[in-house]
């Protein structure tokens, strides 16, 4: 069986930070976070605690307040409640929509004095100006009761708004529960409301991605918010229709696109931003992480040097050159970018999870866990960290630990497909095929187009035996991707479970069509063929299967029994010695072995073979079988009685062990003995024709003429209805003899 998992994608995030400056000197970080907490207030649904989000006390009207936040918070119809700073609850006494936006405007009434949020001049939250994010995030399985969050960033990017009306763009970390916050400017005033966070993963294989922060710059709310009649008091500036595009406006589209992975479209509107100013670094920035998704490395490489150059601070550009150089192959070099990375900012995760991820591939085991360790003590709860790590245990082969912390990540993020599949692989290998199919179900579910789910579930239906299951598994991989290779041949694998030996073929072909050098396929399509009485064709796959490994010692097995089949019995003990020679200890070799000796009359040589497979297995009733046969041949009746007796033991119901008793008995001159083997033996088969015919030969030399002609009649006819013509005419000839 071949196993196959893919680390789920994550490259740094690309920092989209929008800034406000202001004329007046800045507050403390204390004095403006102190500010949000007084003018934030936490929206929460009354019937599910967990559906939440964030408000801005903006106005007061006597005992009416007036709260702006993200309209998706809101939307859905349900019924939420306002918490105050003070923590009282108050329920909604209207919301208002604002159209073409992703804003609304709630009420509320309360006899309490709250701070109302002062207004900033939007304009001046210019790019790379510092801007502070606040909110309360949602409850989640990682975060049970969250608390008041604030976080510094930048601006990226202020211009004309774009879909939802969003039009400013920060590369704060915001968490899901936080829309509908504020963005604030260093002299605490709100400039912006906090729309959501985008998180796009850069590729499939790292698991950084790009984290930004979309919001509507107040300015622009508030003209919106007048258009319905409700005035926030604020003096706006007057609109030039006519002003040209800002390379801000091309950058904003140019994200929008890069999150529909309209990736060349992206580029056009970041060349256009480049073109307006060529100084613009995190155009350069986005424009190269575009061209890796386009799988342009090169060309990423080139963006992130530009960016680079305008800013040598720009830790996360550092981050993407490394993981850009990675896939060119340069892991040294991705090393050095992600070294840099982390010496500007010490508390990038995305830089320490790519980091030890290339240490893995270069085999620095302890390097790599150091940095998904030290990933994971800046963020315990980045769900991305533990898979990475988890990933990583695993191809340490601690299978355990890997599933620990696959199970950290799926609480943290319980909608992990990959996470879910990875979990399936190690709880596979460590025989929980119950627990791997529930991971593999879960998986599914979240993701029914993941081809290598079903193939590996398909795997775990076959190991518990249910090949119809495994076949369907098979089938659904296949329909999602027809040139899986592994798939093909894993469904033969169940055909031939399944007695469809030509379906198990026409796998084969499917699979080697796609991989000519897929030993296993070679190998198993000669067991199909053998199984159809081509013995031929058999040969002929087991001798390409032994080209391309010359130590499949199972091929060479394989290949001597088809050559014992066709009577070629010196070509069979040639090809299972070779087989011995590679496993010393293959008690099959050694008991086809000794049946090859025999039909060649070397009895001695068969002798010595059955020996070595019971020295191997002890209970190995077939070779106490024919070790008792090879005996009987050579005059040693009591070594023979033995083994049959020991092959009886093993299994009691082996007509043929009674029936050559039976024969050894006789020799011996126990004529009851061997009738009494005789009578077991047709006990189990009453249709068995030798042992009527040995017990007449028995009964005659007991003087029992007549139940010896009687037994012999049955063999007769037994013979004949089975058409071997000549024990046939053998038992009659008998018959005619005792008759005289």
């Amino acid at each position: 069986m071949k196993y196959y998992y893919g680390l789920s994608s994550a490259l740094i995030g690309v920092s989209m930070v929008l800034v406000q400056s202001q004329v007046a000197l800045g507050l403390s970080v204390s004095a403006i976070e102190k500010i949000a907490e007084d003018i934030i207030v936490r929206i929460v649904n009354t019937e599910n605690s967990n559906d939440s989000g964030s408000g801005i006390l903006i106005k007061r009207s006597e005992n009416t307040y007036t709260v702006l936040t993200a309209y998706h918070v809101v939307k859905s119809g349900q019924k939420y409640k306002i918490l105050t700073p003070d923590g009282q609850s108050n329920s909604i006494k209207s919301m208002q929509p604002i159209p073409q936006t992703d804003l609304a405007v709630l009420e509320f009434s309360s006899s309490k004095t709250y701070n109302i949020a002062k207004i900033g001049n939007s304009d001046e939250a210019t790019r790379t100006t510092t801007v502070y994010v606040a909110g309360f995030p949602a409850k989640t399985a990682a975060l049970s009761n969250p608390g008041f969050f604030f976080n510094k960033g930048q601006v990226n990017a202020n211009g004309t708004a774009q879909r939802d009306g969003y039009n400013i763009i920060y590369d704060n970390h915001t968490l899901n529960g936080m829309s509908g916050g504020a963005v604030l400017n260093e002299q605490g005033e709100v400039v912006a409301v906090h729309g959501r966070a985008d998180e796009q993963p850069i590729s499939e294989k790292s698991q950084t991605k790009i984290t930004t922060g979309i919001g509507t710059t107040i300015y622009s709310a508030a003209q919106r918010i007048l258009a319905v009649g409700v005035n926030l008091g604020v003096n706006l500036p007057s609109i030039n229709v006519a002003a040209a595009s800002k390379a801000d406006d091309f950058y904003i589209k140019a994200n929008e696109k890069y999150n529909k992975e309209d990736y060349r479209g992206a580029i056009a509107d970041y060349n256009a931003a480049i073109k307006i100013d060529p100084k613009y670094a995190d155009a350069y920035y986005g424009r190269g992480y575009s061209r890796y998704n386009l799988q342009d490395y090169k060309g990423a490489i080139a963006d992130y040097n530009a960016a680079l150059k305008i800013d040598p601070n720009y830790a996360d550009a550092y981050n993407n050159r490394g993981f850009a150089r990675y896939d060119l192959g340069d892991k040294q070099g991705a090393i050095a970018d992600y070294d840099t990375a982390l010496k500007i900012d010490p508390n990038n995760v995305y830089a320490y999870y790519n980091r030890g991820f290339a240490r893995s591939e270069l085999g620095d085991k302890q390097g790599a866990l150091a940095d998904y360790n030290a990933a994971l003590k800046i963020n315990p709860n980045y769900a991305n960290g533990y898979y990475g790590r988890g990933y990583y245990r695993y191809k340490l082969g601690d299978k355990q630990g890997a599933i620990a912390d696959y199970n950290a990540a799926l609480k943290i993020n319980p909608n992990d497909a990959n996470a879910y599949y990875n979990r399936g692989i190690a709880r596979s290998e460590l025989g929980d095929n119950q627990g791997a199919l529930a991971d593999y179900n879960a998986a599914l579910k979240i993701n029914p187009k993941d081809a290598s789910a079903y193939y590996n579930r398909g795997i775990v239906y076959y190991d518990l035996g249910d090949y119809k299951g495994a076949l369907a598994d098979y089938n659904a991989a296949l329909n999602i991707n027809p040139n899986k290779a592994n798939a093909y041949y894993n469904r033969g694998l169940a055909r031939y479970k399944l007695e469809d030996n030509q379906g198990a073929i026409a796998d084969y072909n499917a699979a080697l069509k796609i991989n000519s050098n897929d030993v296993d396929a070679y190998y198993n399509r000669g067991i199909a063929r053998y199984k159809l009485g081509d013995n031929q064709g058999a040969i002929a796959d087991y001798n390409t299967a032994l080209k391309i490994n010359p130590n499949y010692a199972d091929a060479y097995y394989n290949r001597g029994f088809s050559r014992y089949k066709l009577a070629d019995y010196k070509g069979a003990i040639a090809d299972l010695n070779a087989a011995l020679k590679i496993n010393p200890n293959d008690v099959d070799a050694y008991y086809n072995r000794g049946l090859a000796r025999y039909k060649l009359a070397d009895n001695q040589g068969a002798l010595a073979d059955y020996n070595a497979a019971l020295k191997i297995n002890p209970n190995y009733a077939d070779a106490y079988y024919n070790r008792g046969i090879a005996r009987y041949k050579l005059a040693d009746n009591q070594g023979a009685l033995a083994d049959f007796n020991a092959a009886l033991k093993i299994n009691p119901n082996d007509v043929d062990a009674y029936n050559n008793r039976g024969l050894v008995r006789s020799d011996l001159g126990d004529y009851q003995g061997a009738i009494a083997d005789y009578n077991l033996a047709l006990k189990i088969d009453p249709n068995y024709a030798n042992a009527y015919y040995n017990q007449g030969i028995a009964r005659k030399n007991l003087g029992d003429k007549q139940g010896g002609i009687v037994d012999l009649q049955k063999a007769a006819e037994l013979f004949r209805q089975q058409g071997n013509t000549e024990l046939y005419q053998q038992a009659l000839e008998s018959i005619r003899k005792y008759q005289q």
